[in-house]
């Protein structure tokens, strides 16, 4: 307690003391010694909601020679246990959360309901739950929850799991991640796939990697590649990160090879672009190169905003791989929002590779909704593929929307295209039954 820094500000210790003490007699809404000087000899009624005060004599100043015992004495205050809580039964607590409700001093309803969900086991905090849900008691809920999440995390997920209980939410999760995160990881990781696990996804994840992002690593590592490795693995790197770019960076070289680390490093990498681009630069050129791709992506993107020749003369820099098709990738996109035509001469003037189709690939998916034919052209150069299948599928999918008929005809007669090709473009026009009328409604609304 920082006993020297009240003193600097003109308070004495007993001063302190005697307003903790008065601030917790007064949550009952009653003057100090009220009961006392009412009903001499009489205790003060502890059958009320509200929070009972400790109800014990200040010592004396000069009892307190020391910070050690002027500290031992605010601790045993305000930790102290409340008579209240000590008489009360389980139902008497639930009945005191519901009545709570009616305290209009918000920071008196809010300190009455989190000290009687205090109170409850196990055992008595799912039925007070249930009661306060059907009581459209929010703040008693997110108490509850809380409780619940602390003191039998697992018994409340398998509950909800099996249908015996109501889902459960934030409060719960972010309670159950600080309190136990292993064992919050553990449950998710023997879930089934489905509605369950889906749900519990983000609550479960994005919490661990929050509180304890090294925690999470280190479990991700356990995890089969997938999803739920990658999204652990990037969302604790960017807690990290926050904190300490250098160590979230360092963090994510030593995860295992595979694709959760370099979508790892690509997070870290973007995070510390979008603060400080020639420190995202340098490590990029520092990393081997096939080890960036988004990040790549978006520090390229940010130069050329700023200036295309100077992101091309840096992206031209780096060695040939990944980073470098993705930094390509990157100022394609960004040019073609400003100037497609510009961003297209440039196109003709780059050399067959993969470095040009991550460029034209990237180029042809930003200029699909403002010209999607063009677009489908650029995107018919490249060569066949799953990148060319599916960047087709993107521009050929928008040109359909606006105008139907003429992509239609295109995948007829386009040259160059595979029979597979032909067969999914047009399989993609028979799953929207309504881009006549949209064509239908663009007509009316442009009076042809």
């Amino acid at each position: 307690m920082p006993i020297q820094l009240l003193k600097r500000h003109g308070l004495t210790v007993a001063a302190v003391l005697v307003g903790v003490f008065l601030g917790r007699t007064l949550k009952q809404g009653e003057r100090p010694n009220d009961a006392q000087h009412n009903n001499p000899g009489q205790s003060a009624d502890t059958s009320g909601a509200g929070i009972a005060s400790v109800a014990s004599p200040l010592p004396k100043t000069g009892e307190m020679d020391s910070d050690a015992a002027v500290e031992a004495e605010v601790a045993r205050i305000l930790g102290g246990t409340s008579p209240t809580a000590a008489n009360r039964t389980p139902q008497q607590t639930m009945d005191a959360i519901s009545s709570a409700v009616q305290e209009k001093s918000d920071l008196r309803r809010f300190l009455a309901i989190y000290e009687a969900a205090s109170e409850l086991g196990k055992d008595d905090v799912g039925p007070a739950l249930e009661r306060a849900r059907n009581e459209d008691n929010a703040i008693a809920v997110r108490a509850l929850e809380r409780r619940w999440g602390e003191i039998d995390p697992v018994g409340a997920a398998k509950a909800w799991a099996s249908g015996e209980s109501k889902p459960l939410g934030d409060a719960f999760f972010s309670a159950w991640s600080k309190t136990n995160p292993t064992s919050a990881l553990r449950w998710y990781a023997g879930l089934e796939d489905g509605d369950i696990k889906n749900q519990a996804r983000n609550l479960i994840l994005d919490r661990v990697a929050k509180t304890d992002p090294q925690r999470a690593l280190d479990f991700a590592n356990q995890l089969p590649e997938g999803k739920d490795q990658t999204q652990l693995i990037s969302r604790a790197l960017a807690n990290l990160g926050a904190k300490d770019p250098a160590e979230a960076l360092a963090a994510a070289q030593r995860l295992p090879e595979g694709t959760s680390r370099k979508a790892g490093i690509d997070s870290v990498v973007n995070q510390v672009a979008s603060s400080n681009l020639k420190e995202a630069q340098r490590l990029i050129e520092e990393l081997p190169p096939n080890t960036v791709t988004n990040g790549g992506a978006a520090v390229a993107a940010a130069l050329a905003r700023k200036s295309p020749e100077s992101a091309l003369e840096w992206a031209g820099s780096l060695p040939d791989g990944q980073s470098k098709e993705a930094a390509f990738g990157g100022i394609a996109r960004e040019w073609a929002g400003r100037d497609v035509q510009a961003a297209a001469t440039w196109l003709d003037t780059l050399p067959a590779g993969a470095t040009k189709n991550a460029a034209v690939a990237s180029f042809a998916s930003r200029a699909a909704p403002r010209d999607p034919e063009g677009a489908t052209a650029w995107a018919a150069t490249l060569p066949q593929g799953s990148q060319r299948s599916s960047v087709l599928a993107q521009t050929v999918g928008i040109w359909q929307r606006i105008n139907p008929e003429a992509a239609a005809e295109w995948i007829k007669s386009a040259p160059g295209l595979s029979a597979d090709e032909r067969t999914a473009l047009t399989h993609l026009q028979t799953q929207r039954p309504d881009a006549s009328r949209f064509q239908s409604a663009r007509r009316e609304r442009s009076g042809n």
